[in-house]
């Protein structure tokens, strides 16, 4: 009787051990949701002048904000928020130059963007407060400031989804290691609105002697985040009458109607930044890097387009994407799935054309190129699927290309290979064969 009671005693000792581990042991990446940080800025710099987007979790690409725009002066210091290891420090394209620093404890990297001048350098440890950074407008920024970002993936060493909101995963001391905890500015969620396009257009302020303020929402309590001149010119993406998204020199955000005059209908319109094309002969197997940032008046709803041939055609090297957003960066999609190094010799275009919300498309980007010694298409009188020039298909052909895919053959010649992709799609594989099949197979008949 004894042992028994020996025994419950210390299962329950057990389970009671268990529910007092679980009551202080870290079940999620939850627990951290509220972890003590510095402010990443100079605590005199609050003003926030873009949020962020949680659709970007959805949707990764750049036009959907993935951390926090902070305004501040040029040169001034940039701090670590948290204590961690720098995964790197360098230059990284659209977000300038960049450090991003590892949380272990967190799960989470935090990242800086923007900077004029880098401290630190991959490898290092860092401590919460150390100053790692100088603020800047390096990479495509409209001005000082740091963009300071959380995200639980680095893909190629990139910030990647899942990100989480800078102002609610963190609370914030200031960065002179006070324990008095700073608040940052209160994050004007922007609601479900009701604005149309019907208001869209080329508008100029009316009644307005000094400036008219770009909000972060649709009311006067939200934080002011930029001006608009008296008189000057500026977008309205869509309004409810009361309200309208605006857009001035790069800014967007929301201003009273109350205060401004349409000039002209907004119509629909595109241009592409910093676009590469290839051109000229290219070697084969040689790697092309595809960039370009694409602007647009109304919401870009569809981009699509890669590598054609000469003819027309589409090669196997094409893509699409459904950004819903004034803005998007071929490099973050087109570039990882457009590989020009698995072309073959031929003559090819490149060509990207992307449509906004209205219906219309636009041609953004085309340019003839060849890779290697070009001629990549059969000749209009030549027979597709016609191996052994002998202007017919039959069988022969069939065993000239099993006997290729098989590495049987000794040599495979160049228009050989043109004649055997049928399906066009820039390389000759298995399913070429079964095209030859089914086409001697209605030759026959």
């Amino acid at each position: 009787m004894k042992n028994t009671i020996r025994r419950v005693a210390a299962v329950l000792v057990v389970i009671a051990l268990v529910f007092t581990m679980q009551s202080w042991l870290p079940l999620s990446r939850n627990v951290h949701a509220a972890a003590l940080a510095v402010w990443p800025t100079e605590s005199r710099f609050r003003n926030i002048t873009t949020y962020f987007d949680s659709s970007r979790n959805v949707n990764d690409v750049s036009g959907y904000h993935n951390g926090i725009d902070i305004e501040a002066n040029g040169g001034s210091s940039i701090y670590a928020a948290y204590t961690g290891k720098v995964t790197s420090a360098d230059w990284k394209d659209g977000y300038g130059y960049m450090v991003i620093i590892y949380h272990a404890d967190l799960g989470v990297y935090t990242f800086y963007a923007h900077a004029s001048q880098l401290l630190v350098s991959a490898g290092a440890s860092v401590n919460q407060g150390d100053i790692i950074a100088q603020v800047g407008s390096t990479g495509n920024s409209s001005g000082n400031h740091l963009h300071f970002g959380i995200c639980d993936t680095l893909q190629a060493g990139w910030p990647a989804r899942t990100y989480y909101d800078p102002l609610g995963y963190f609370t914030y001391s200031d960065n002179a290691g006070g324990n008095t905890t700073v608040a940052p500015p209160t994050m004007n969620a922007e609601p479900e609105c009701s604005c149309t396009e019907e208001c869209a257009g080329l508008y100029t302020t009316k009644g307005v002697v000094t400036y008219l303020n770009i909000r972060a929402g649709h009311n006067t309590t939200s934080a002011v985040i930029g001006e608009i001149p008296a008189g000057a010119e500026f977008t309205v993406t869509k309004g409810n009458g009361e309200w309208a998204h605006v857009d001035y020199n790069g800014k967007k955000g929301y201003a009273s109607m109350a205060y401004m005059q349409l000039k002209s209908e907004l119509k629909s319109g595109m241009t592409i930044e910093g676009a590469t094309s290839p051109t000229g002969n290219i070697s084969k197997g040689k790697a092309f890097s595809i960039k370009g940032v694409i602007t647009s008046n109304f919401k870009i709803t569809k981009v699509y387009g890669g590598v054609y041939f000469r003819s027309g055609e589409v090669t196997s090297q094409y893509a699409e994407a459904t950004p819903n957003a004034f803005k998007y960066d071929l490099s973050s999609y087109f570039d990882r799935n457009i590989v020009f190094n698995a072309l073959n010799d031929g003559d090819y275009t490149y060509k990207i054309t992307a449509e906004d919300e209205k219906g219309e498309k636009f041609e953004l980007v085309t340019s003839d190129f060849v890779i290697g010694k070009g001629s990549g298409t059969p000749s209009e009188t030549a027979v597709a699927g016609d191996l052994n020039a002998d202007r017919k298909l039959d069988i022969s052909d069939l065993v000239i290309l099993q006997d290729h895919l098989l590495n049987k053959s000794e040599g495979f010649t160049k228009e050989q290979y043109e004649a055997s992709d049928l399906n066009k799609d820039g390389s000759v594989d298995v399913f070429d064969l079964v095209a030859i099949k089914k086409a001697i197979i209605k030759a026959s008949a």
